[in-house]
């Protein structure tokens, strides 16, 4: 359906943007660029770079073969229970609801936001506003966001997609810790006892 599309072009776009200004304005403001995934010597972290160019090409793909209406088999078929505007409705609020999370961490972490590990400049860890609560909120907010547009396209190959994504942020995040654990120590380490990885620890 229509709306379904322009659903899930509105969340890529807010996306991007919300990517692209956060990175041209700290670029500006500090001269140092954020972008740093796949500077990193680490191999793993090489791979995970061109996974990520990969899954962007994918998520593209599937936004453009769901828009467009087509139906190759069941591959694109929408699960008939929950293929209904309330549910598309739903899918597009979480959506939203992880985009405003990542922004919140964006502008909690100042210009010491990065995408990758920057193993140049080390920056100070961050443990106020909303990572006082969870350390990842970003990945947290892209599972949100991930969850949400599978609900408006609740197809095959978009359940493909959102495992893989998981699966890459999984390994992203646990590479992640590992460098902060090196870098910060105890501090990280009891920063870790006090808060859960993606949801609020009770």
């Amino acid at each position: 359906m229509f709306y379904e599309s322009v659903f899930v072009v509105v969340l890529f776009l807010v996306y991007l943007l919300l990517w692209g200004l956060k990175r041209q304005r700290q670029k500006k403001a500090t001269g140092v660029d954020p972008e740093v995934f796949g500077k990193s010597s680490d191999p793993l972290q090489q791979y995970m770079a061109k996974f990520s160019k990969f899954m962007t090409a994918y998520i593209v793909l599937l936004i453009v073969l769901h828009g467009a209406g087509i139906q190759y088999y069941s591959l694109f078929t929408r699960f008939p229970l929950l293929d209904n505007f309330q549910v598309d409705l739903f899918g597009f609020i979480i959506g939203l609801t992880g985009l405003l999370l990542c922004a919140l961490a964006q502008q909690t972490m100042g210009n010491a936001w990065r995408v990758g590990i920057d193993e140049e400049k080390t920056t100070d860890l961050i443990t106020t506003g909303i990572f006082k609560y969870v350390r990842n909120p970003t990945y947290a907010g892209l599972m949100l966001l991930t969850a949400g547009v599978w609900l408006i396209w609740p197809t095959w190959t978009m359940a493909v997609f959102v495992i893989l994504f998981y699966f890459f942020l999984e390994i992203q995040v646990r590479c992640e810790e590992r460098f902060l654990l090196r870098i910060h120590g105890d501090k990280y380490r009891d920063y870790c006892s006090k808060t859960g990885r993606y949801f609020i620890r009770r």
